[in-house]
Formats: structure tokens, sequence, C-alpha cells
């Protein structure tokens, strides 16, 4: 059956946990490197779409997501409740048995509304997206950007930013092939795009 897209659905959220770990280590598998594999999924995936799935898609090959795009158009607000109702328990939980690299991650954590704060003004919506290898190269991340930045323009948003690993050199080129500019921030490569 041919890969179709959809939006997120509540059945998806294991789908997206599992995606986000497989592609997890700048576009690769990040299975083991963290004390519990579903941190990245609950950190950069599973919460945006449980909060407005209205902002979710994934792309179905038949036998379940094999890609998807979660995104905010307001990311000040997403952050609030991303620390003060999705995280906490899980903050709790994934401090008990983490090993060193997975402190580091959730220690970020508490980094999110300031580095949410730099691009307020300009670019208030964010963005996720990784698409599993089979779906790499066939247009689907395209069709995925290209879906959210409509429905933003849509909604009277003005600008959309995301944050890629600085070694994850194909993603960088992918968001530059699509008119995303390149955005000062430190130890990692983001990027915004103009919808305005």
């Amino acid at each position: 059956m041919p890969a179709t897209l959809r939006r997120y659905e509540p059945h998806d959220a294991d789908a997206l946990t599992r995606i986000c770990l497989l592609t997890g280590s700048s576009g690769l598998d990040a299975t083991g490197r963290y004390s519990d594999d579903r941190v990245l999924g609950d950190i950069y995936a599973v919460p945006y779409a449980v909060r407005d799935p209205h902002w979710a898609w994934v792309v179905d090959d038949g036998e379940g997501a094999k890609g998807y795009l979660v995104a905010t158009p307001d990311t000040t607000a997403f952050e609030e409740w991303f620390i003060t109702s999705w995280w906490p328990e899980r903050d709790a939980a994934y401090r008990a048995d983490a090993n060193a690299e997975t402190l580091a991650l959730i220690d970020g954590v508490a980094r999110r509304r300031e580095d949410a704060a730099r691009y307020a003004d300009t670019y208030p919506a964010h963005l996720h997206i990784n698409l599993l290898d089979d779906l790499r190269g066939g247009g689907w991340g395209r069709t995925l950007i290209e879906t959210l930045t409509a429905q933003l323009r849509e909604h009277g948003v003005p600008g959309v930013h995301l944050v890629a690993s600085l070694d994850n050199e194909n993603a960088q080129r992918f968001y530059e092939k699509l008119g995303f500019e390149r955005l000062d921030a430190g130890d990692a490569a983001a990027y915004g795009m103009r919808l305005d």
C-alpha cells in the first residue's frame, strides 16, 4: 500500500515515540543511548500531538506511521504547558534511573522557555519532523513542511522555527533547500522561515 499523509490520531503515540528514537541521534538510531528509550518521544514528539493534534500529521504506509511532523503555532504557550503540566511527572520518573546522557538531555528541558523566547516574536511557531529511512528522499518531508506552513499562514502565524543537531548535515541541507534561514543558536542549528 502506498504511503499517505493523515492527521495524527491518539493510537499513533507509540509510533511517534519509536520514530523519534530511531532518528534521535542526528537522524540515526538512538536505541540504548538513554536510560529509557521513551525519553526522546516524551520531549520532542508526543507532547505536541497530545496538546493539539490539529498541528500533528503522520505518514502512514498502511502498517502504521513511519514519519511525522508535530508543531505548535505558539511556542511560548506550548512551553509553559510543557514545563508546568506535561513534564514534571515524567521528569521525576526519568531522573530515577538516568544515565549521564539522559541527565544532560533532561537538564536541557529547563532551558526550553528561554530558548523559545529567543524566537517568539519573529518565529512563534515551532516544529519537529522525523521520517524513517524508507520514507526519506520521497518528498514526504517537503509535503509535511508545506502542509504545516499552509495551515500556519491560514491562522496568521508570521513564522516558524526548528532546531537541528549541529552534526545532522543532511537535515540542515534539507531545511535550507526548503527556504529556511539559519539563525544564531550557539550549540545547535536553528532555522527559521518567515510566513508573512
